[in-house]
């Protein structure tokens, strides 16, 4: 019998399939439950990802697995009883880029968040990880609908940190593991770079506005690159598959220490009421454990207010 079950809703999608894939593989005694619309999509992917795992079979393979993989219907049961929910379903992609490139999934989205919303609130509350796009959004609209405390709700928003340690690390000539730039604010143009807390081997890097101006430029448009040389069905996946990996497998594991700035509805901190933006948690067994209040520069912090007041004129 596994220990944990996570549940994938839109698990027929690219990034459903790409993160269910990364998780089962990473965790094989996780049972992987993946719901869409698309039952059969669903079901080819949980068959898939379930032979994936029996490479134990013969002398290259690892540890065998003790975790299901199955294909659900769309509806309440599909969250029920899931140590961890997942949410990555979502229209269509649509084609603009820039500041209409998330927003642009909005108000469409929202009935997709409004639906899986209404799910939760059949179920007993578990930690949600939503990655749909535009994520500070479509998060606060699930918390609504949910009925769920706060702390439940997390938003992956760890893909623009990776991309900002990639640019940084290419402009220095630095190992990348060694580039500490958090994102905060909106998961989207409204990012902030804080850069009052950037380090490089563990020494301040403090840019020059126009080196700043650019490695936000660039951060932001890293995404849409893809895309365009990919073409407009694909998406950056591996980069957050990957990232929603290591954040369902920490909230698995009971959390620990680690500082990492995701979106999550805030009551009061940094000046914020009843807003999901990103900002530094530290995370445990059953979601946000702790909402960190860093100390920004001034900039630092009237950008993360635009940001979330951007959000709020939506909701």
């Amino acid at each position: 019998m596994t220990e944990h079950t996570v549940a994938v809703v839109g698990g027929a999608g690219t990034i459903g399939t790409t993160a269910a894939y990364t998780l089962g593989v990473d965790r094989p005694d996780v049972d992987v439950r993946l719901c869409d619309v698309a039952g059969d999509d669903a079901a080819g992917h949980a068959i898939d990802l379930r032979h994936a795992r029996c490479h134990t079979a013969h002398a290259l393979g690892g540890p065998g697995p003790t975790g299901e993989v199955t294909a659900v219907d769309p509806g309440p049961d599909a969250v029920r009883g899931a140590d961890c929910v997942l949410v990555t379903a979502s229209v269509p992609r649509p084609t603009e880029r820039g500041e209409e490139g998330r927003n642009a999934w909005w108000p469409a989205n929202r009935e997709v968040a409004e639906t899986v919303g209404g799910w939760l609130a059949e179920a007993d509350p578990v930690p949600v990880l939503s990655v749909t796009n535009p994520l500070d959004r479509y998060l606060a609209v699930l918390h609504a609908e949910s009925g769920w405390p706060r702390h439940r709700f997390v938003g992956y928003s760890l893909s623009e940190t990776a991309r900002m340690a990639d640019a940084i690390a290419r402009r220095v000539g630095a190992d990348p593991a060694a580039v500490d730039c958090p994102i905060l604010g909106e998961h989207g143009e409204h990012m902030v770079p804080a850069y009052s807390r950037a380090t490089v081997g563990g020494e301040p890097f403090d840019p020059s506005p126009a080196e700043r101006e650019s490695l936000l430029a660039e951060t932001k448009a890293a995404p849409y690159d893809v895309i365009d040389l990919r073409g407009g069905e694909d998406s950056s996946r591996w980069v957050t598959a990957r990232g929603v990996a290591l954040v369902v497998e920490r909230i698995l594991d009971g959390g620990g220490e680690g500082t990492v700035c995701l979106s999550t509805p805030l009551d009061g901190e940094y000046g914020i009421e009843g807003v999901p933006v990103s900002v530094p948690v530290e995370l445990g067994p059953e979601g946000v454990e702790r909402v960190i209040e860093w100390e920004l520069s001034p900039e630092e912090r009237r950008g993360v207010a635009r940001a979330a007041e951007a959000i709020r004129r939506d909701l």
